[in-house]
């Protein structure tokens, strides 16, 4: 299970990570980065709030809106690498700190001086504090020991920590822009370490077993203690309707989310090089600890708040503990038979949920009087095989023809399947019962099936031109989604389970240039077309929810994007510089129109298309100072505010509605709506040996 905390703002740490493909060096060496930087934009195309919102007290100014402000970005990154003094021995040491602020400034409006009466609340105006509503802070470190004291042998040890604290800036947390303290954090601990060994038997083969722990905590709620009395001064949020477009005041959010994944992982691999083959095989094998859930529900009572630990029949569940075991092996062989390039694969997945569901989904809790009774049972073991086909074959000199074909799969996300999973909450289930249960986790579901063809051709039209079309098609089955199950009493419950499909047929054509003295090119276009029956698990149950019919449909998927291009343009001088652009040019995807016909098909308007532009540049100072570089790096150059996001169904338009009501209104004020702004960074890059 990864983090659900907002990823948008996370500093890239390739850096980090791809040295554990390295290891330290013979003599010793040190490297680092730094770089800042900010969000730019004109108030003419990142306009502040409106549409009933208010000035600042203290400075005229609109509360909360974009604001750009020095330091918003930042990151530091050094690393050593060298002879530890013991023979054979090398080590590598990494570790970065990185700073990044949303664009869009908050600030503590309000200060709660009196709660203990309802009837009673007095609050006063906080002095002026403005923030940013969403931000990141994140460090990681990365140690590697490596030992070739044994001939042939390369063993190593490494581990890599990261810590985050976050907190969002979505369309949710923007309703607390005058109330940043009532808003919940994310806390992220994680670590990954373990011991490899590398053995080379021969100049054409070897092998490679590794033993390591994978190990992820993380954190969202507002206070740590249940217990805090905060939570009870503060209370729930609090909104004023039609103040600040509904913007919470004061109170704070009372859901609270806690995530532990912790896996040992065992894992192998061989490979041998024959004359006209080269063979691969491996294996891993993943036993699992994950608990996830709500450590403790907290409940209004009107002055103070109820506590809730572990009482799953009134929907107050503990968190859950289950113990997954993952596992998978594979081989691998690639073939060169005259002018024949052949690649074939075979790869095992095996997934074990050990965990109990209902032993007849129509008696879930094995309650219902009169029904037979059937024990729960365990949920089956999963085992997969998927075949993989890759060949290649040159037509002419400078021209070759390829196919490939492959089965993928892969287990739904073990916090969609496991995420109320406890039927037991289901003995009291009547026809007539009004509680909502939500929808059901499901243990027992398959692994979601993909079958992929590709056929394509590839040619060198000169020596400086190249050309690379291909066919493909995806055929997805089992994907996951909700169906509704009828018990012996009349009743139903929704749970998630294999009954989603769709497919995938499109075309990419590429031309690659290389460099005609500092000049490369890179443009390519794809076209493709998704259809299926849901863009998303939960889909059918909320079509229900609104009395829409929930029957499987064909359709086009949300995520359906017609027409993209993307065209790459750089000019570089080999140890000098380097300046580089990307132009990404896509057409809008599906939503559905809101019109006064009885009938509108799902997903029948079109969004606007978008376009972005990045850029990089990046110039040695050698002259200057030895292995030092300085880079740049601007994204979103023009600043575009609509990249396939959020459209009024009434006007297919981002930036405008056909009514005035108030929650358009509140949404016309809402800038998380558009992409992010204008990002550019500046930093220094240097690499310095003896």
């Amino acid at each position: 299970i990864s983090g659900t905390f907002d990823a948008e703002y996370g500093q890239a740490m390739s850096g980090v990570v791809n040295a554990v493909l390295k290891r330290g060096t013979e003599k010793f060496e040190w490297s680092g980065e730094v770089f800042g930087g900010d969000y730019l934009y004109s108030g003419t195309t990142r306009p502040a709030p409106f549409g009933g919102s208010s000035f600042d007290y203290s400075t005229n100014r609109r509360p909360v809106e974009y604001e750009s402000h020095p330091g918003s970005l930042q990151n530091y990154q050094l690393t050593f690498s060298g002879p530890t003094g013991l023979p054979k021995t090398l080590f590598l040491l990494s570790g970065r700190r990185g700073v990044t602020d949303s664009p869009l400034r908050g600030q503590r409006r309000f200060l709660v001086l009196h709660r203990s009466d309802p009837d009673s609340v007095v609050v006063r105006l906080a002095p002026v504090e403005r923030e940013p509503v969403g931000y990141v802070r994140e460090w990681l470190g990365l140690g590697k020991l490596t030992n070739r004291s044994i001939p042939g042998v390369e063993l190593s040890y490494e581990a890599i920590l990261n810590g985050i604290q976050a907190r969002r800036d979505g369309s949710s947390e923007w309703d607390f822009r005058l109330n940043l303290d009532g808003l919940p954090k994310q806390r992220t601990y994680s670590a990954v370490h373990g011991l490899e060994w590398t053995h080379t038997l021969d100049p054409k083969t070897f092998y490679r077993v590794s033993v390591r722990q994978n190990y992820f905590d993380y954190r969202d709620m507002v206070y740590d203690d249940l217990y805090d009395p905060r939570y009870d001064e503060n209370g729930p949020a609090v909104f004023v309707p039609g103040f600040e477009n509904d913007a919470a005041i004061y109170g704070v959010g009372d859901n609270r989310f806690i995530q532990n994944t912790n896996a040992a992982v065992f894992a192998g691999s061989a490979s041998r090089q024959f004359r006209a083959h080269s063979v691969k095989a491996g294996y891993d094998w993943e036993p699992t600890r994950v608990r996830f859930g709500h450590p403790g529900w907290l409940q209004w009572a009107g002055d103070h708040y109820v506590r809730h630990l572990d009482e799953p029949l009134n929907s107050f569940p503990a968190p859950a503990t289950y113990r997954p075991v993952i596992g998978s092996a594979y081989a691998q062989d690639d073939i060169e038979w005259n002018d024949l390039r052949l690649r074939a694969g075979l790869r095992f997945e095996y997934f074990n949920p050990k965990t109990l569901v209902p032993g007849d989904p129509a008696n879930p809790a094995s309650s219902i009087s009169g029904a037979p009774f059937v024990r729960p049972r365990p949920a089956s073991r999963k085992l997969t095989l998927a075949p993989r086909l890759g060949v290649s074959y040159p037509v002419t000199s400078k021209a070759s023809i390829f196919f490939a074909y492959g089965h993928f799969y892969q287990m739904p996300q073990l916090g969609q399947t496991f995420s109320n999973a406890d039927f037991s909450i289901l003995r009291d289930l009547q026809a007539s019962t009004e509680h909502d249960f939500g929808t059901f986790g499901n243990p027992d579901v398959k692994p979601e099936r993909t079958v992929q063809y590709q056929f394509g051709y590839k040619e060198a039209i000169t020596d400086w031109l190249g050309l690379d079309a291909s066919l493909f098609y995806k055929d997805i089955r089992d994907l996951l989604g909700v169906e509704f199950i009828s018990t012996y009493n009349g009743a139903e419950y929704a749970r998630l389970t294999n009954v989603d499909f769709g497919n995938v047929v499109g075309f990419t054509v590429t031309l690659d240039q290389r460099a005609l003295g500092m000049l490369s090119t890179t443009l390519d276009y794809t076209w493709q077309r998704a259809e299926g029956n849901a863009s998303d698990p939960n889909e059918t149950a909320v079509r229900a929810q609104a009395g829409e019919d929930p029957r499987p449909r064909n359709i086009v998927l949300n995520w359906d994007q017609r027409h993209t291009v993307n065209l790459t343009v750089t000019l570089s001088k080999p140890q000098d510089f380097n300046l580089s652009g990307v132009f990404r040019a896509v057409s809008g995807q599906p939503y559905t129109p809101a019109t006064e016909a009885y009938f509108v098909e799902t997903n029948s308007g079109r969004k606007p298309g978008s376009f972005l532009m990045d850029l990089r540049a990046e110039k040695s100072l050698g002259r200057m100072v030895d292995g030092l570089r300085v880079f740049a790096t601007v994204l979103n150059l023009f600043d575009t505010r609509f990249w396939n996001g959020d459209v009024f169904t009434n006007s297919g338009s981002p930036y405008y509605s056909r009514t005035s009501s108030a929650g358009d209104l509140k949404r016309l004020a809402d800038p998380t709506r558009y992409y992010g702004p204008r990002k550019v960074q500046i930093g220094f890059r240097w690499e310095r040996g003896e």
